[in-house]
């Protein structure tokens, strides 16, 4: 692991968002290296090898670079990349899993923030990036990282991703997820029973208010997500809850750092 100083980073990038509440918004991405979970119930294969991974990223974040805070920050400040978080662009960290690198993860966002600082004459010196932060719900919050985030974009695995409940399923987080009012819910569905499993075990024992709900299709290709997108948007009318694209397979295909 990282000294608090340092991230692994699996890969960094500036795109839209293609998922959940912010889809579309222009945002620099952070992309942590490794997982507490595997997915490897997921139907994505490696584009060039074939290889079965389940989850559409593993091929990336199962490695990574540790990059220093000064190292990270200056890359993003040659590329215009600070330059567009001042200017609306979201920050958005994600995995892999981003809270297993939690402690260093706060003091970046501090680094960031005093890099922005600089940039800015004195009466801006207040400005905070917009920031989302990606987890898969088996990770608490600190209180003092919590207050950094704006926007924490939950994607609880449900059964068929392949994982134990007994993992997966970690009632003490998602009960702080739901106390907190900027956390949303996105839950990816492979068939339609998946469904049932969202309502008994996620909306009606967190309370969750529909607003906080996205419903998103398994799959990694634009044919195999416009197939089970029909019937994911008729769920989502019939239980008041928002549909998720995912842009970047639609706009990009299969291809990461986008």
């Amino acid at each position: 692991m990282a000294r608090n100083d340092q991230l692994i980073v699996a890969e960094t990038f500036y795109s839209i968002q293609g998922e959940g509440p912010s889809v579309g918004q222009p945002a620099v991405f952070l992309r942590l290296s490794g997982c507490n979970l595997q997915c490897e119930g997921f139907t994505y294969r490696h584009p060039e090898t074939g290889e079965h991974l389940g989850c559409d990223t593993k091929h990336v974040w199962r490695h990574g670079q540790q990059y220093s805070f000064e190292e990270l920050l200056t890359d993003w400040q040659t590329k215009g990349w600070l330059q567009a978080l001042q200017e609306g662009a979201h920050l958005v960290i994600t995995g892999g899993e981003p809270l297993l690198q939690q402690p260093a993860l706060s003091l970046f966002i501090d680094a960031l923030v005093a890099r922005i600082a600089l940039r800015e004459n004195s009466e801006k010196k207040s400005f905070h990036p917009y920031i989302e932060i990606e987890t898969n719900a088996t990770y608490l919050f600190t209180p003092n990282f919590l207050k950094k985030i704006h926007q924490i974009n939950a994607s609880p695995k449900l059964t068929h991703s392949g994982e134990l409940i007994s993992k997966a399923y970690c009632l003490d987080v998602l009960t702080q997820l739901a106390l907190t009012p900027h956390a949303y819910f996105k839950f990816v569905l492979s068939k339609r029973g998946d469904i049932n499993e969202v309502i008994q075990r996620y909306v009606k024992p967190l309370a969750l208010s529909p607003h906080r709900i996205w419903l998103m299709p398994e799959g990694s290709t634009a044919e195999g997500l416009a197939e089970k997108s029909q019937w994911i948007v008729e769920l989502c009318k019939d239980y008041h809850f928002h549909y998720s694209p995912r842009l970047q397979v639609h706009i990009w295909g299969e291809v990461v750092g986008v």
